[in-house]
């Protein structure tokens, strides 16, 4: 998170350098915080401008920047002048919605703080650099809403053809075995589910508490003999 700047008068420029990483993004894109921070530190030095980090770890870019542990205070504190620009290394570090760029563009102009990207190389302090950047957050936001339109399609169709969907049951095959055969002696579900529970028998994700539904889940998927 960012501190609370206390130096109303810089001799330097500070910029707030923002790095985010989700497990995801780092396994697809490599862009480590270690990394973020190295090109930025890098890019403020070359104007001459101090910099300190802004982290968030582990949150997705669908989620605003004013609702980012580390961004939202880090925006509040550009506004009140505690810092110069904003500095990030590409565009969907900071935003991957269009409506959520654009009003952040807009607070930057209205409280007189810069925004600067990396790649591709933008500062939007200029027209023709929040021109580019919309336009690129445009893109962004119509291929994340292809890629979830396709997945959705994908899923549909696999239904059809009567995949079953979801993470597979890891109940070992003796538990499985010892449902069936209460089943079969006659017990209720609830009752099948509490001598689970006495036994501290875990659930299929590992969990330490059986629901009769969840019995008769285990019990409709297992294989007929």
């Amino acid at each position: 998170m960012a501190r609370t700047l206390k130096v109303p008068h810089r001799s330097r420029p500070l910029a707030l350098g923002y790095t985010r990483v989700s497990t995801a993004d780092q396994a697809e894109h490599g862009a480590s915080l270690e990394a973020q921070r190295s090109a930025l530190a890098a890019e403020a030095d070359r104007r001459g401008w101090d910099i300190e980090f802004v982290v968030d770890e582990g949150v997705s870019g669908k989620v605003p920047p004013t609702r980012r542990a580390g961004l939202g205070p880090a925006l509040a504190a550009l506004d009140a002048h505690e810092a110069d620009a904003l500095m990030a290394i590409r565009l969907d570090r900071v935003s991957r919605s269009v409506a959520d760029f654009a009003a952040l563009v807009d607070r930057a102009g209205k409280h007189q703080w810069g925004l600067v990207l990396l790649s591709p190389a933008l500062d939007l302090a200029d027209a023709a650099g929040r021109f580019t950047a919309n336009v690129l957050a445009s893109a962004a936001q119509y291929e994340r809403e292809l890629i979830g339109a396709r997945t959705r399609e994908g899923l549909a169709q696999r239904r059809a053809e009567g995949v079953r969907l979801g993470r597979p049951a890891t109940v070992p095959a003796y538990v499985v075995t010892r449902i069936a055969a209460a089943r079969a002696e006659g017990s209720s579900w609830a009752k099948i589910a509490d001598a689970l529970n006495a036994d501290g028998v875990p659930t299929a994700q590992g969990g330490a508490r059986w629901w009769p539904a969840t019995v008769r889940k285990v019990a409709d998927r297992a294989p007929t003999p």
